[in-house]
């Protein structure tokens, strides 16, 4: 891991799009997504992260995506924003940024 100084953690939620094509885009890139989301794990700014879901996973389906989670660590919004706008899901239109939120945690 890096040695990180940041104290702040910022609780990020990226819900994802509505239309009938958003799971099909989100399937289709989630390998480099995830491959680039553990780069960043293994650099020290993401703590943890996943996916939200409309109900749980049943045998057999696909998932009923909701949306994304991580908690990165990182000093600023700013740094935040750029992870999440370098990621593979943005570029493909997954994640609705329009709708995203943040908040932050400073180390006690």
């Amino acid at each position: 891991m890096s040695s990180s100084t940041s104290q702040n953690e910022w609780l990020v939620i990226l819900p994802d799009k509505t239309d009938a094509e958003a799971v099909s885009r989100r399937l289709a890139v989630r390998p480099k997504h995830l491959e680039a989301a553990n780069a960043k794990v293994a650099e020290g700014k993401i703590n943890f992260g996943g996916i939200m879901l409309h109900e749980h996973i049943k045998e057999g389906e696909t998932p009923k995506f909701k949306g994304s989670v991580m908690l990165l660590q990182v000093e600023t919004k700013e740094e935040a924003i750029e992870i999440i706008k370098g990621d593979i899901y943005v570029d493909n239109d997954v994640w609705d940024l329009e709708k995203f939120r943040s908040a932050l945690r400073k180390a006690l």
